[in-house]
């Protein structure tokens, strides 16, 4: 394993190296940036040098010792003499060789300096000292080609863990996503051989075939309270219509609560249900209601079809009350599993449940969280989204431990509130998206402080230091792998509440605690496990788990809008259904935004113009969904959809007819594309987005207005884009003009195939306040129609 240490391009580095026989390329990695030097800059083909911070980055090549030693020949030869003739065929390297930071083989280091290993480890024995004996670590290998390498691989680093006194509990191959992984349990003393004398002390770790070693602590889930009293009445369940369309991978539900009964598909081929007491099912029976009912205090009106539930979790040993991801099975192997059975069908069997098209993840892994390279979780949701055609809705993550601030803000509330901000803000990057909230293809989920309960009574002993209506300070916080906008939207996660502190004299820094509101409130009232048989108890929660099932929920609803089709003959068809997973992120993007947020943000962490929207759009993603936007007319608003297939290089044209009301007016309006598309994906890549597809910059002339909210260039590196235009100078254009839209396609971390294509969606819209026009809706529409008479009359006339 060589390791090489890079600053600028790497492109030329990477086509010399690939043509030493024997080398392969098994993984990249973004490393830190740094201050450019005289060495080390950044250049721009006009400008020259730049003050711009160089990117290093790390690639990664393994192979056999003969290779690896010619390599290490060359850099030395090109270091004692920069002007040495290399052979025919390499003179690349020297090119790539002047970026060289250094050159190193891969080591102990590398194996846990991203995982949090040691930190973890340190916390386990600070916690709970000799109290145990094992500790149970995920081991990821390098993913080769050859199936004979991986054997070999596994079976030696194997037999290294089985010789130093552990076991193996799990082991899982995944060749779509480049995954080779071993659930391992290792003795006591090799945390302590780490701990004392660092990384190298184990054989494990200086092991050629491990890429890394993490710390596996599945998520856990303790419930508020083991007396839920609130009790409601719901609806019976009718008989259900239609097959299931949205899945909840998450713990067994209490299914005989009033809420849920006759209302779900529970699918258990593990059998996790013969030992999973019934109050241990809080989180799969709040996550099922809140999916099926919402809010229970809102009354909401029940989805219609059944709820698909594949049971991920289990009761713990003890406190048997707790529920926990299963233990001995790695996460990915796990969910891979469970969506081929529910897609594919397993063991000869048909497909559970193919009719699914959203699945709802409002669970995670509670590890450190990372930014420069995709988990192999989040690797695994990007295959699954794109092959099956689903939308995966996941939680961004809860960050539950106390909020630092200064001692002399803890004697008001307001003073607590902006203490809190800054904390949470400066804290970000250990405050970062959770697996697999970080996969670039799902719709990651961030919780706002508001739930139905309404005014509350704050009880002397606690504090609401949140905003209401703001990011929740328990979420986690963005960017995303490659400095992707994450979480892609903030919905309801519920309020809470933080233990009031007591100010001592002399006391530097005050910890801000969450303080219990299960009983009484505020939060999201869900269904519960009740004492004694009852089956119409509920608590409050609150978390981005609860946010994701509310988004699930919406989700399901904008399905039963497209799936309705077009209003009447006369207007286009919607598109296809193979569009509807990525129009339904679409729209949900499309209808959330910073709103008030901007402004308050900007002032609260004092940021300057240029540095704004890049701070901002790691903190707030897309902004907070206005669910009133969902589904619905209105006649100030018009809303253009369509679906598509894209190959490399090609480009797409729409056209958003501009309503002849808004002409010459100088008055607000506004205009939102939003761009949803199936990534394809490459190993383990950093920049591992196959292809990219995005629309232009929008025409802001044309728009008399200008871009708002989203980093122009963080809104490109996911897959899914949304830009806004907004303005009050009058727009001139001439009747029957349009708004352009251009999507195009190109290559991104591999060449696109020739024949591939990508799946995509697409939303625009238009809109002004409501005493400024109120046709909008039906001018749009009346120019559509026109279009779609016309073509109509051009194919009976060919």
């Amino acid at each position: 394993m060589v390791v090489f240490d890079l600053a600028g391009t790497i492109k030329d580095f990477q086509n010399a190296v690939n043509r030493i026989d024997g080398l392969e390329f098994l993984a990249q990695f973004l490393g830190e940036q740094s201050e450019p030097d005289d060495d080390f800059h950044m250049a721009e083909r006009l400008k020259g040098r730049t003050d711009k911070l160089v990117s290093h980055s790390l690639y990664l090549v393994m192979s056999n010792a003969k290779a690896i030693d010619e390599l290490l020949r060359l850099f030395a030869l090109w270091q004692e003499d920069p002007e040495a003739s290399f052979e025919h065929g390499l003179g690349k390297f020297k090119d790539a060789f002047r970026q060289l930071v250094s050159i190193r083989r891969w080591g102990a280091e590398d194996r846990i300096r991203e995982t949090g290993l040691r930190e973890r480890w340190q916390e386990t024995l600070e916690l709970v000292g000799q109290s145990v004996s094992t500790v149970r670590v995920e081991v990821e290998l390098w993913y080769r080609r050859e199936p004979a390498q991986r054997s070999a691989a596994e079976s030696h680093v194997e037999q290294i863990i089985v010789a130093s006194g552990g076991s193996i509990l799990d082991r899982s191959q995944i060749p779509e996503i480049g995954y080779h992984a071993l659930l391992t349990e290792l003795p006591i003393q090799q945390v302590h051989s780490v701990l004392a004398s660092g990384a190298e002390a184990i054989q494990l770790l200086t092991t050629d075939e491990v890429m890394f070693v993490s710390p596996f602590e599945p998520m856990s889930v303790v419930p508020g309270t083991l007396e839920p009293v609130a009790s409601i009445q719901v609806p019976a369940a009718d008989r259900m219509e239609g097959l299931p369309r949205v899945a909840l991978l998450d713990g067994l539900p209490f299914q005989n609560h009033d809420a849920l009964a006759g209302r779900l598909i529970v699918d258990d081929p593990d059998l996790l249900g013969d030992d999973y007491p019934v109050a241990a099912r809080s989180h799969g029976t709040a996550m099922a209601s809140l999916i099926i009912h919402g809010d229970l205090t809102t009354e909401g009106e029940p989805l219609s079809r059944p709820l698909y539930v594949r049971p991920i979790m289990r009761s713990q040993e003890f406190p048997t009350t707790h529920e926990r991801v299963v233990a001995d099975r790695l996460l990915p192997d796990l969910l891979h599993r469970a969506v081929r059975r529910m897609q594919e069908g397993e063991g000869g069997r048909e497909p559970a449940a193919p009719s699914v098209r959203v699945v709802n993840l409002s669970i995670g892994a509670p590890a450190r969280a990372l930014t420069r390279r995709m988990s192999p979780v989040g690797r695994l949701l990007d295959w699954l989204a794109n092959t099956y055609n689903l939308l995966f809705v996941v939680s961004a993550g809860n960050h539950s431990g106390p909020i630092t601030i200064p001692a002399s803000a803890g004697s008001d509330v307001e003073d607590a509130r902006s203490a809190a901000t800054r904390a949470v803000y400066e804290d970000s990057l250990l405050r970062g998206i959770l697996p697999p909230g970080d996969a670039l293809n799902a719709l990651t989920v961030g919780a706002t402080h508001n739930d139905g309960l309404g005014e509350f009574a704050v009880p002397d002993t606690a504090w609401d230091i949140t905003q209401l209506s703001a990011p929740s300070y328990y979420g986690a916080t963005g960017p995303g792998v490659d400095r992707s906008v994450k979480p892609d939207i903030h919905h309801t996660g519920g309020r809470a509440l933080y233990t009031r502190p007591v100010v001592v004299p002399g006391q530097e820094e005050l910890e801000l605690r969450v303080a219990p509101t299960a009983i009484a409130g505020p939060g999201l009232q869900v269904a519960a496990p009740g004492r004694g048989g009852a089956t119409n108890n509920t608590v409050f929660t609150f978390g981005t788990s609860n946010a994701t099932a509310l988004v699930t929920r919406e989700a399901s609803r904008l399905f039963d809008v497209l799936e309705a089709g077009a209003a009447t003959d006369e207007d286009y068809p919607l598109p296809d259904p193979q569009y509807h997973p990525l129009l339904v992120r679409a729209l949900l993007a499309h209808a959330s935004s910073w709103g008030e947020w901007d402004g308050h943000f900007r002032r609260e962490l004092e940021l300057g113009v240029q540095e704004a929207r890049r701070k901002l759009s790691a903190l707030l993603g897309y902004g907070k969904l206005d669910t009133t936007r969902l589904g619905v007319a209105a006649t100030n608003r018009a809303v253009l959809v369509a679906g598509g297939l894209i190959g490399r290089n090609q480009r797409h044209n729409y056209e958003l007819p501009l309503p002849p009301s808004l002409r010459a007016r100088a008055e607000w309006h506004r205009f939102t594309i939003t761009l949803a598309y199936a990534a394809p994906t490459v190993g383990q890549l950093t920049r591992y987005r196959g292809a990219k597809v995005y629309f232009d910059t929008p025409d802001t002339s044309l728009a008399a207005g200008d871009r708002i909210e989203g980093e122009h260039f963080a809104v490109r590196r996911g897959s899914l884009q949304h830009e806004l235009v907004q303005g009050t100078r009058a727009m001139v254009f001439q009747d029957g003009a349009a708004f352009p839209i251009r999507v195009e396609c190109m290559d991104d971390a591999q060449r696109l195939a020739a024949g591939r294509s990508i799946r995509y969606a697409l939303v625009v819209s238009i809109e002004t306040a409501e005493e400024v026009s109120t046709t909008i809706h039906d001018e749009v529409r009346t120019r559509l129609r026109d279009q779609a008479r016309s073509r109509t009359r051009g194919r009976v006339q060919g």
